[in-house]
Formats: C-alpha cells, sequence, structure tokens
C-alpha cells in the first residue's frame, strides 16, 4: 500500500493506517530528543568544570591572592572550561544547521506513515526519505562519538536512523506512553528503546485512548501526565 490516508482509518483487516505530514519547521520533537540526548554529554562535564573553578576561586581567594591575579592562577581551568563550553556550543550548531539541511532536501515535510492494531503500532518504511534521515541519524551518532560518549552516540544515531524505518512498539512491552500534545506525539518507551507515534490533531485523543487501553496497568499510571 503506497498512499495512507490523513487521518487515522480502520480497514478491512483491522488495521488502523494514517499518514502524518509534519512540518519540519514548526514540529522539531525528534530535533529536540537528540538536543536531550547530547546536552548532557558535554552539559554535566561543563557543570562540573565549572564548580571545580568556583571551589579553585574560593580557595585562592582565601589564600590572599588579589583579585586582579586571580585569571592568571585559575587559567587551566578557564581553559577547560572555554574548550568543553565551545565543543558544545559547535556540536549543538551544526546539529542545527544539519536538521536544516535535511528539511531543505523533503521541502520541509516530513510524511510519516503508520499501522495500528490491538496488539502493536508501527511506523512504516518509506524508501523516498530514508536515505535522508539515516544520513542525519548517521551524523548525529559521529557527534556523539566525538563528545566521547560512543554508547550514547548509538542512541542519538538510532534516534533519526532508525525513525524512518520499520519500527513496531508492542504494547504488552510498553512502560510509558510519553503525551506531547504541542507536537502531536505519543513517545512510547520501552526498556531498551522508543517509538514516536505522530498523530493528526483531530485523531489524536482517539489514538492516545487505544493504545492507553491496551498497555498495563502500571504502564498508564507512569502516562497520566499530559504536555499541552
Amino acid at each position: 500500500m503506497n498512499d495512507y490516508p490523513e487521518r487515522v482509518t480502520l480497514y478491512e483487516d483491522g488495521v488502523y493506517r494514517w499518514c502524518y505530514v509534519m512540518d519540519m519547521w514548526r514540529n522539531r520533537y525528534m530535533i529536540r530528543l537528540v538536543w536531550k540526548i547530547i546536552v548532557p554529554l558535554l552539559g554535566i562535564p561543563l557543570l562540573l568544570i565549572g564548580v571545580m573553578g568556583l571551589k579553585n576561586a574560593a580557595y585562592l581567594m582565601q589564600q590572599g591572592i588579589a583579585a586582579e591575579k586571580l585569571m592568571f592562577y585559575m587559567r587551566g581551568d578557564m581553559i577547560a572550561l572555554y574548550v568543553v563550553g565551545g565543543i558544545l556550543a559547535g556540536i549543538l550548531l551544526l546539529t542545527e544547521i544539519i536538521y536544516a539541511i535535511c528539511a531543505l532536501a523533503m521541502h520541509g515535510q516530513w510524511r510519516i506513515r503508520f499501522e495500528m492494531d490491538d496488539s502493536a503500532v508501527a511506523l512504516v518504511r518509506n524508501p523516498g526519505t530514508m536515505e535522508t534521515l539515516n544520513t542525519l541519524g548517521a551524523v548525529a551518532g559521529i557527534l556523539g562519538v566525538i563528545a566521547g560518549k560512543p554508547g550514547e552516540a548509538l542512541r542519538v544515531g538510532g534516534t533519526l536512523a532508525m525513525a524512518n524505518n520499520t519500527g513496531t512498539s508492542r504494547f504488552e512491552s510498553t512502560r510509558r506512553v510519553k503525551r506531547i500534545r504541542k507536537y502531536d506525539v505519543l513517545d512510547l518507551r520501552e526498556w531498551f528503546g522508543m517509538n514516536q507515534i505522530y498523530v493528526p490533531r483531530e485523531d489524536y485523543e482517539y489514538v492516545r485512548d487505544f493504545i492507553l487501553a491496551r498497555v498495563s496497568e502500571k504502564a498508564r499510571m507512569r502516562s497520566q501526565k499530559e504536555i499541552e
């Protein structure tokens, strides 16, 4: 089946199918996920360097070092702070540039197709956009390696590189459904993965309730909060 309807539609085989047309300039949930992974990679070390710098400054001041000479004695701390901060800013800027290039290549629209039945919901492969998103995911993964976290790099790259491949979330394995109405997304979280389900705004409540009715009671309890 090549064409999916833009509204959630129940077919004769008992499967719901729909296509979500994402405005990549307005709906930035995917790039926000990448940011949430990248920022802690260098943000936490940056914070630690800053705390250590403040402790060293306090110690030097207690030793009677004049304020005008303080920067001279702390040049090592400041260099580390500037280097790590610069790398973090550069990676975030590069990620934005890569995302913008992908959005331009896709004319600002990402058509995402889904199928859902009583047991699972799945992204459906779209060969037309897979290559572009795989490129973005691969570059994001490289950025994670540069940041010194190869394990996290797999998550960074996987978020985008696998986003347009067939990815199935079984309701019985779902631990939490993160509900972000602002971005028309239901983010299904499992132990070792996540799956972003985008739903047309008119059908958001129906799909949300359909999924919540089929996940475990514990998953429903973890999924009560909805972000508008």
